[in-house]
């Protein structure tokens, strides 16, 4: 059985209990209009929500999604350095770091993006290397965030108040080749979560979330995309969801 096959086993499976099968799409390391972005957005065909580098913005990329109205704008951290101590796992956002420093960033960072994107911006925060430290995490609605994404399975739907949507299918191979992960292990992923959440071992109505990042994207990785696209959308029971509706009350206000 091929790994489409077994893709599309499970989507029967879902169909079969009368429920969608919910996925997201987020890209990360946005800062300005490039040709892979572009090549991105003309080729995603489903909503798209894009975590964008405050620190680093350039004028090209607001003028660039003003055409592309269906994208939403998420938080990518400040200016995505690392700021771990010396051996640690990198993160922007690490215990070691004072809030009132990260609480500062977050909220000049917050601000440049409600400023630039209007109301395509999503006030959800998704942090670089998808790490926070949780006291932080705790603290972010304090700033006006109504949402937090990260990577894996969520433990709980909210936190402190702010709605929590992670992503689970990383098709980058950071550990390895830092090209494409691959068919077999990339669809294994997405089944993965899939199934756990039809069978009450993850959160049922976390949508499953696909993480890319199109700078980085190699040829396979674009082949990959584009048949993952097609794919689905033969399929009625998958359904797409934008930031905008899985962050409710995140606008820019």
């Amino acid at each position: 059985m091929s790994n489409w096959e077994v893709l599309a086993g499970e989507c029967d499976a879902w169909a079969a209990s009368g429920r969608p099968v919910e996925l997201w799409w987020r890209d990360d390391d946005a800062i300005a209009d490039t040709a892979a972005l572009r090549r991105l957005l003309a080729e995603a065909g489903v909503p798209m929500a894009l975590a964008v580098i405050p620190g680093g913005l350039k004028p090209s990329l607001p003028a660039l999604l003003k055409s592309h109205r269906s994208v939403s704008v998420l938080q990518h951290g400040f200016d995505h350095r690392n700021r771990a101590p010396a051996g640690g796992k990198k993160s922007e956002f690490p215990a070691t770091r004072a809030w009132p420093e990260v609480a500062a960033d977050l909220a000049k960072g917050r601000g440049r993006l409600a400023d630039a994107f209007g109301g395509q911006f999503v006030s959800a925060l998704t942090p670089p290397w998808n790490r926070i430290d949780p006291g932080h995490a705790d603290q972010l609605g304090q700033l006006g965030y109504r949402g937090l994404t990260t990577y894996l399975p969520r433990k709980r739907p909210a936190v402190a108040g702010v709605t929590q949507v992670n992503t689970h299918v990383d098709v980058i191979d950071w550990h390895g080749t830092r090209g494409f992960l691959g068919l077999e292990p990339t669809l294994q992923l997405l089944v993965q979560h899939l199934a756990a959440k039809r069978l009450g071992q993850a959160d049922p109505g976390e949508p499953t979330g696909l993480l890319t990042h199109h700078l980085v994207h190699d040829t396979e990785t674009w082949e990959f995309l584009g048949a993952l696209r097609d794919w689905c959308a033969k399929r009625p029971v998958i359904k797409w969801r934008s930031a905008a509706d899985l962050f409710p009350g995140a606008g820019s206000q």
